[in-house]
C-alpha cells in the first residue's frame, strides 16, 4: 500500500513525464506538426493490373514505379503482362546449358592458371600487367584474350572492340 507522500510523488511524476522526455514543452503547432509528419500525406493511385482505386502514403509511393492493388494483382501482372526481362528473377536470359557450359570453361581455365598450364600474360591493349582472360568462345578454355578490368569491361559492353 502507497502513503498519501507517495501517492503524490507519483501524480506529479506522471504530470511531468512529457517534460521528462522532451526536456521542454512542445507548442500546439509543434504538435501538429508532428502529428502531419506521423499520418503522412496520402496519395490516391489506380491499379496497374485492375484499375482499382487505392491510396498509398507518399514515401511509399514514391519507392515504387508500378502500383497495385494488392498481392494478387500483383502476381497477375507479372504472369501475364510484364516481360520476361524485367521479372526480378529473370537473370542474364541465356539457357541454363550455355550458363553451365561457361562455368565450366571458366573454372577449368582457373585449374590451368593454377597448375601453370597457361601463362598469365599483361593486357594486349594497354599492357596491364594485372590482366584477366576474355573467353570469345566457351569451348575453348585455353583461348583467352588478356585485358585488364578496364578494356574487359569496354569489350563487354561494346562487343564490336572485340573485331578490332
Amino acid at each position: 500500500m502507497r502513503t498519501e507522500k507517495q501517492k503524490k510523488q507519483l501524480k506529479r511524476a506522471q504530470a511531468n513525464a512529457h517534460k521528462a522526455n522532451t526536456g521542454k514543452k512542445m507548442s500546439e503547432e509543434t504538435k501538429k506538426k508532428i502529428g502531419l509528419a506521423n499520418r503522412g500525406v496520402w496519395i490516391p493511385y489506380s491499379c496497374d493490373y485492375c484499375g482499382g482505386v487505392n491510396a498509398e502514403k507518399q514515401s511509399h509511393y514514391k519507392k515504387n514505379k508500378r502500383h497495385f492493388w494488392n498481392r494478387g494483382c500483383y502476381a497477375l501482372y507479372r504472369k501475364e503482362i510484364m516481360p520476361k526481362e524485367e521479372q526480378p528473377r529473370f537473370g542474364s536470359g541465356e539457357p541454363i546449358e550455355i550458363k553451365m557450359m561457361k562455368l565450366q570453361c571458366r573454372s577449368d581455365f582457373n585449374h590451368y592458371l593454377r597448375d601453370k598450364k597457361v601463362k598469365r600474360k599483361p593486357c594486349e591493349i594497354c599492357g596491364n600487367v594485372k590482366a584477366e582472360g576474355h573467353h570469345k568462345d566457351y569451348s575453348k578454355p585455353k583461348k583467352v584474350r588478356w585485358l585488364c578490368l578496364k578494356h574487359h569491361r569496354q569489350i563487354h559492353d561494346n562487343p564490336e572492340l572485340l573485331e578490332k
